[in-house]
Parts: C-alpha cells; structure tokens; sequence
C-alpha cells in the first residue's frame, strides 16, 4: 500500500469523498452512506464509510492530520443553470406571453435571404413580429442584425413587420440603435426563464407517470 496526502470530505448528508491534491474528481467516494466510523489507532486515525445498498466500504488511514475542520453548512441559494439561446427560443415559443400579451407564435427559425428568424409570430392586431434573441448584453451588432432580418421580410412578403430584440440586458449604444431604426426591445430574466424550465420539467415527469404509479403511492 502506498500513501500520499489526501482531501477527506464527509457531507452532512453522508456523501463521503477522498480526494487528491490536484483535479476535481474524487480518487474515491461514496454518494451516500449508511454508517460513518472513526477509530483511533497507534499508528493514526482510521475512518470506515459503509453503505448498505449496494454493499460498499470505504477505508481511509490517516497517518498525519494538518488541519481539521467540522461546521453544519447552510445553503438557501438555488443553483442556476445558464440557457442557451436554442432553450431560451424554445421557451418562449411556449409562453409568447412572456414578451407581450396577445403575441403568437408560428414558426422558429423562419428563414429568409439574409439569415433565420429566431422567432416569427402575430401580435393581437394580426401584425408580423420578428423576434431575435441573445442570451447576453445585446450590442449595436445585436441591432443590425435584426434590422436586416426586418428589411429582408419586408422585401419578401411586402409587409412591414415589428422587429423585437430580447435580451437580459441591452447596452447604451443598442437601445440608441433600436430607437433610432423604430424598432423595439424587452429585457428577460434567465433566471426566470431558468425556472420556467425547471417547472416545466416537472410537470412533464408528473403527466407521464402510469396510473400504476399512482396506486403504488
């Protein structure tokens, strides 16, 4: 056996890891355990992780300790998980309403001469809208892209559409551009539309249980 130094971390909720000095994946672990046993002996400090299901057991022999620490963590902070500009649209083109009430959508990823709509719809007087969307701070560029994408819808079905940028957040220089070209803007919250996500997830595991399920509650 040979021995070198290690990171030893035991969760409150029984996850045990051992790890090396450098990389992020543990060398060893348990998920969850059952039982956790501390022992001293002549030679140092022995620790034990045993899980029942499946049977597995963990055996760590401390030879040396530098630093010991113990403390019950608290976290209400929520892990939030960046969208891409792909789930951003997807969702969105479920909740239109989330960009203005009374808006449609018909088709994603409409495509013109000069690129693809992200977003292509009706709002409630019938009136076409382009949407483009961006996962960050939309720029100037953000702007013209979607001026292009209005002009080029123009030429084709001979009707002015309404070009709408979405983003979480615009620079100064981007609303100066949308002002000055008439078109519009709406700021989104990925955190919300993160959320969104994750209800929806959750309803679509709901809906699919079997009425088995169901009984066996």
């Amino acid at each position: 056996m040979t021995s070198g130094e290690r990171i030893v971390v035991i969760k409150q909720d029984g996850a045990f890891l051992v790890h090396r000095p450098t990389g992020h994946s543990p060398v060893n672990w348990q998920p969850d355990t059952s039982s956790i046993e501390v022992r001293a002996t002549d030679s140092g400090v022995d620790i034990t992780a045993i899980r029942r299901s499946p049977r597995e057991i963990v055996c760590v022999h401390l030879e040396n300790i530098e630093f010991i620490m113990a403390s019950k963590l608290v976290d209400h902070g929520e892990f939030i998980m960046y969208l891409d500009e792909g789930e951003i649209r997807d969702l969105l083109y479920m909740k239109p309403g989330i960009i203005e009430d009374g808006l449609r959508f018909v088709e994603k990823e409409k495509k013109l001469p000069v690129g693809s709509i992200d977003l292509f719809g009706y709002d409630r007087d019938g009136r076409p809208v382009v949407v483009e969307i961006k996962r960050v701070t939309a720029s100037r560029e953000a702007v013209h892209q979607l001026y292009r994408y209005v002009e080029s819808y123009s030429k084709v079905y001979g009707v002015s559409p309404r070009g709408v940028l979405v983003a979480p957040g615009f620079t100064g220089k981007a609303i100066e551009a949308l002002e000055k070209l008439g078109l519009e803007y709406r700021q989104v919250s990925i955190q919300k539309l993160w959320r969104l996500k994750k209800r929806l997830s959750l309803e679509k595991v709901e809906k699919s249980k079997s009425l088995l399920d169901y009984i066996m509650k």
